[in-house]
């Protein structure tokens, strides 16, 4: 079994004796991950073949990969020789804590470091800045054709809010019933305003996704694509937009 720093940041290409650990909707460098969030390694990870998990709750065991943080196992979206996309178990207290790794070419050991809130929202692209994976109120997905009207609602997804008020179960989907709210409620500033809230739990049909509903703003200047940035417990995510009509 090879040792490693576990490091929080893109490492630059060729490095083989380290892997980056980054929150998997950001991506953002030198940021830890929080419990019950989505994170990705990044490193050169021999005899992997690339597979995404096909079965929900999701896997524990990928293609002959395993991701174990204090000894628990971590459900497995997807594997790729340079990157492994895992879910941080919920069990996960903040501080710096062992990660192993194990692909049949061997394993690699570790330290991941898990903070209470690591707020994060996926993006479609790499726009400057990305667009958001939202949702408009009518269920079409927000782009430039298909933009939120000012005073709707609009749903944000993310990952890494920090704690939740109802128990869920790793890798599994939430369902509705009850939905899992997120413990504090977050902070939305949408063109630079802030928006109200009125949900802020885990997405029911996919694991550790975190849903945000949120009224896009009626001043006029918001209009196009505006940018988004999300604060839980005083800490910000990445900035996304979205396109408002």
């Amino acid at each position: 079994m090879s040792k490693l720093v576990l490091v929080f940041c893109l490492m630059t290409a060729g490095l083989q004796a380290q892997v980056a650990v980054v929150n998997s909707a950001s991506f953002a460098p030198g940021q830890p991950v929080s419990s019950g969030s989505w994170a990705a390694a990044f490193g050169s990870f021999s005899g992997v073949t690339t597979t995404a998990a096909a079965t929900m709750p999701l896997p524990n065991t990928l293609a002959g990969v395993k991701v174990t943080i204090e000894g628990v196992d971590a459900p497995l979206s997807d594997v790729r020789q340079s990157q492994i996309t895992f879910l941080v178990p919920g069990s996960i207290t903040a501080g710096v804590h062992p990660i192993v790794v194990t692909t049949p070419g061997g394993s690699t050991t570790g330290t991941i470091r898990v903070i209470s809130s690591a707020p994060g929202l996926f993006v479609k692209d790499n726009a400057s800045p990305p667009r958001a994976a939202a949702v408009n109120a009518d269920g079409t997905e927000n782009s430039s054709s298909s933009p939120v009207r000012r005073g709707d609602a609009i749903s944000l997804y993310g990952t890494g809010p920090g704690a939740f008020l109802a128990p869920y179960v790793d890798g599994a989907a939430p369902g509705r019933s009850p939905l899992v709210n997120t413990k504090s409620t977050p902070q939305v500033f949408i063109d630079g305003i802030e928006a109200k809230v009125s949900f802020s739990g885990l997405s029911p049909e996919f694991p550790g996704v975190w849903q945000i509903n949120v009224t896009v703003p009626t001043e006029g200047f918001v209009s196009g694509k505006v940018p988004v940035r999300v604060y839980m417990d005083g800490v910000d995510s990445n900035e996304v937009g979205i396109f408002v009509q």
